[in-house]
């Protein structure tokens, strides 16, 4: 340890205490053990565990635990020497014997070592500890905790991503969390020597240390950072040092959320699941200093209000989020019961927080995020109301994948067209294929996805600039329009690629709700190249007719594609590409293997093209739309629409136009 007992008892201890004033003469005149003895009684007798257990219980994270496995079936895992990462598990010979620095996974996924070291199976054994007063949880922690602390030196100037058991973004939340739940419910077993409380808090000591000069410098990390730094100070304030960590993390804390925050309230990495992580993390923060009484600087919680609220403009009809980016699909109820501990007169947080039951959604329905160059168009807040959403925006700050002009839709209940999500952080195939524009529903070129990465740099500036997205909200129609530029494959081919979403929110001709997506493609250089947008769908049984392609959702629910265009199938195809695969379910851990999936492309070659798709949900007996027409010069705007009932249709893009809009409002609000 880089903190040791000399340094710990005669620099690192606030001797303004009566209680430890005299303890480096303890240690110097009388050893370690008094020392210790010291130490140790001062902590059982001041530690403030009423005040810290009045904190909620905080749910799971990471999938540090089988599923089905609640946590006293995972605890008894964990006293078996069972310890689980990224939802693979792996038995050690016993809790005295792990290898910390093991990595047991088939495919060597670098993840589980690092998340083994996050330790929330000590707040497991801690909360079962504070239920059942079984000592073998108590024995279980100390011999992790010991031996974590053996073979885990703290490094002295590593940067923030090196080591195997001290990436900062570790240290910040075990510091956060797992690691205080544990010592503040244990110590009081006779388990917790003197000599163990001391190593545990030398080791809290490196933390501050490696969080204070170490840090990431930007992002998610620097959020769960500063929140590790942050608890360390409140919960430890009998270290020399708290009083300036607390300042360092609340300062950094506060500047944070004005500079990863779009004007629009998403965070700078546009993925839903790390947007929340900055949430959770200010969220134990301010928790903490509510249980200890430790003063948070005034408006931090109002500005944790705008992320809060892009959570509620964001959720799709089941109470969960389209999974952005290196996202999830989190529930919106657990979120909006965080933000009612500090807004408990929020009609909208309440509403969502109890499903409906108190509270009033919000008063608009689509919802533009010009910022961050996102459009979200719903028919209603109601469970099987139609809801639409389309990227036309940033690359974001990090976790991005190659998606710009993904579109999605969710209606009836039913997710009916996804993307394929997000997957466990390896080398795979399947990993390199979320990442890419084949796992989006997007368009390809010459079988390239597109290629912002390989020009991209970061700059810090502010994010009070539009994205370039076109949009027009009304009570029957929403539109958005975008453009992608950057170039399609390694060397970026020259094409660029234009798409117009329109969502009938009241229907034509009689029909139920459907949207028209019309893409446009002209390459740059001069050259015929083959365009191909391409929907990703789910594991349902479909139909396919050579003109229509419908999914049955079952509960009379059924999603159909129809295009101006032919189409072709892909399923499970591993070569020339990976493409046609889905995950086996939503999380994306190291255990997820990848399952076929069809995937529907709409193929045309030319210098310049143009198609427009039909996209339509159904529920019972509703129409939908049988054939597309549409010319493929890009000139074009004419779009002949013909119904399951043989009524045709005549529109024109035109009369549907979109915007840039320069009002002040962080996002417009139709419906």
């Amino acid at each position: 340890m880089l903190t040791t007992c000399e340094k710990l008892f005669c620099e690192a201890l606030d001797r303004r205490i009566p209680a430890l004033a005299d303890i480096d003469v303890t240690f110097r005149e009388r050893g370690v053990e008094a020392a210790e003895k010291q130490l140790a009684d001062y902590i059982r007798t001041s530690l403030r565990t009423e005040d810290y257990f009045t904190i909620p219980y905080h749910g799971r994270e990471n999938a540090w635990s089988c599923p089905g496995d609640d946590d006293f079936a995972a605890a008894e895992k964990i006293v078996a020497g069972e310890l689980c990462s990224v939802g693979f598990p792996h038995k050690f010979p016993d809790t005295a014997h792990v290898d910390w620095e093991s990595n047991p996974t088939p495919n060597g996924y670098a993840e589980w070592t690092w998340q083994l070291s996050r330790h929330h199976e000590w707040r497991c054994l801690g909360y079962c500890y504070r239920y059942r007063k079984d000592e073998r949880y108590a024995k279980a922690f100390v011999e992790l905790m010991m031996s974590w602390c053996q073979q885990a030196e703290c490094p002295v100037d590593a940067p923030f991503y090196q080591t195997k058991c001290w990436r900062t973004i570790e240290a910040g939340i075990r510091m956060t969390l797992n690691w205080h739940y544990a010592f503040f419910a244990f110590i009081h077993s006779p388990y917790m020597t003197d000599h163990v409380i001391t190593t545990f808090i030398r080791s809290i000591c490196d933390h501050g240390y490696r969080l204070r000069n170490f840090g990431s410098g930007g992002g998610n990390w620097r959020a769960m950072e500063m929140a590790g730094l942050a608890h360390i100070a409140m919960l430890y304030p009998f270290l020399q040092e708290a009083e300036v960590w607390g300042k360092r993390a609340f300062s950094v804390l506060e500047t944070e959320l004005d500079s990863q925050i779009y004007a629009d309230g998403f965070q700078f990495e546009l993925s839903t699941n790390y947007h929340d992580v900055v949430i959770v993390n200010y969220h134990r923060v301010f928790a903490t200093a509510r249980a200890m009484g430790h003063p948070i600087p005034a408006g931090l919680a109002q500005k944790l209000l705008r992320l809060l609220e892009l959570d509620i403009n964001i959720v799709c009809p089941d109470g969960k989020y389209p999974d952005l980016n290196d996202g999830g699909r989190g529930e919106l109820a657990f979120w909006c019961r965080i933000g009612l501990n500090y807004f408990p007169d929020h009609p909208a947080l309440r509403y969502f927080a109890t499903e409906g039951r108190e509270g009033e959604p919000p008063a608009y329905t689509s919802v533009a995020l010009p910022y961050s160059g996102l459009a979200f168009m719903r028919t209603g807040w109601g469970k099987d109301d139609l809801w639409c959403f389309m990227d036309a925006g940033d690359f974001g700050r990090g976790h991005q994948h190659e998606d710009k002009l993904n579109v999605l839709l969710f209606a009836y209940g039913k997710n009916l067209l996804p993307d394929a999500g997000n997957y466990a952080y390896d080398d795979s195939d399947m990993r390199r294929f979320v990442l890419d524009t084949r796992s989006h529903n997007c368009a390809l070129v010459d079988d390239m996805g597109q290629n912002r990465r390989g020009r991209y740099a970061w700059r810090d500036e502010p994010l009070d600039g539009y994205a370039g997205m076109k949009w027009s909200f009304s009570p029957s129609v929403d539109t958005a329009e975008g453009v992608y530029d950057q170039g399609f494959g390694a060397n970026h081919l020259p094409v660029t690629h234009s798409r117009k979403l329109i969502l009938f929110k009241e229907g034509l001709a009689g029909s139920q709700p459907f949207a028209l997506v019309a893409d446009r493609f002209t390459a740059e250089d001069g050259e015929a190249h083959t365009c191909a947008p391409s929907y990703q769908l789910g594991f349902e049984p479909y139909t396919d007719d050579g003109t229509r392609f419908t999914v049955d959702h079952g509960d009379g629910v059924t999603f159909t594609l129809t295009a101006s265009v032919p189409h072709t199938v892909v399923t499970g195809q591993t070569e020339p590409v990976f493409m046609g695969w889905r995950k086996k379910c939503e999380e994306a851990v190291a255990t997820n293997e990848p399952v076929p999936a069809p995937c529907v492309r709409y193929p045309l070659t030319g210098i310049t093209a143009r198609m427009v798709t039909a996209l339509c949900p159904c529920k019972g007996d509703g129409k939908a739309v049988a054939a597309v027409k549409a010319s493929r010069d890009v000139a074009d705007t004419a779009v002949t629409l013909r119904f399951d009932d043989g009524t045709e249709v005549l529109i024109r893009e035109e009369d549907y136009p979109c915007s840039v809009t320069s009002s002040d409002k962080l996002y417009d609000q139709g419906g």
